[in-house]
């Protein structure tokens, strides 16, 4: 590795990412369309293990609903809900019922 190759991690996390858009992409474009897509996921996105089969059929319409452009978006927020269910405590803590106080609009940044 030279001065200017990116680190092992950064490479094989880019990699996993090449790896997911272009099996989604594969998916996406099956003739079955959503049950073929709910079939496959497991097998090219295995951190869907974690979504009940409610959330996997509503990550797969997302998909399916979205455009060409947005797919590693909808990819990248159902993995982050994948890994908060993965783990138990996480999970448990950022299901607990929000205070009853109201701080207000939240502006965009």
């Amino acid at each position: 590795m030279t001065g200017d190759d990116p680190e092992p991690f950064v490479f094989t996390a880019r990699h996993g990412r090449k790896r997911e858009d272009t099996g989604v992409a594969a998916l996406l474009s099956s003739a079955e369309g959503a049950p073929a897509v709910l079939h496959a996921l497991p097998r090219v996105l295995p951190w869907v293990r974690h979504l009940s089969g409610d959330e996997r059929q509503k990550f797969v319409q997302e998909l399916l609903n979205a455009t060409h452009a947005t797919p590693h978006r909808v990819v990248a927020e159902w993995r982050a809900t994948a890994r908060i269910l993965a783990s138990p405590a996480l999970t448990a803590q950022l299901t607990q019922p929000l205070p009853d106080d109201d701080f207000g609009e939240v502006l965009a940044p």
